[in-house]
């Protein structure tokens, strides 16, 4: 994973250049405008869509999921499932407000149910 400190940006220019594409390259593959892509790996701009961001982890080989959390984008089954659970929602709302131990914990229990035997 990378360092928590890199913007989305930083995530997508470092993974752009370890496979050696210019920006040219990952915008004819992924469709889109090249000042676009530019203009993510600066910061500028609106930030891209879920749809976007799982293409780039794919095309770069990066985790969507870190990219995701990067580009400050729900995943779109976090949104459903907030709609349609009132209890997952307030679970949702009340995260910001926990101690950074509290979240932690929770994190763990959650990962912990999700090992391979």
């Amino acid at each position: 994973m990378a360092d928590t400190a890199e913007s989305f940006g930083e995530t997508i220019k470092r993974h752009r250049r370890e496979f050696g594409l210019t920006q040219r390259q990952v915008a004819e593959r992924l469709a889109i405008d090249v000042t676009y892509l530019s203009k993510l790996e600066n910061g500028r701009g609106e930030a891209p869509s879920e749809k976007l961001v799982r293409e780039l982890a794919t095309e770069l080989n990066a985790d969507p999921e870190e990219l995701l959390a990067l580009a400050g984008r729900v995943p779109t089954k976090i949104k459903e499932l907030a709609r349609g659970d009132v209890e997952f929602a307030r679970f949702l709302r009340r995260l910001p407000g926990m101690a950074e131990s509290q979240r932690r914990k929770l994190y763990r229990q959650a990962n912990s149910g999700h090992r391979k035997p």
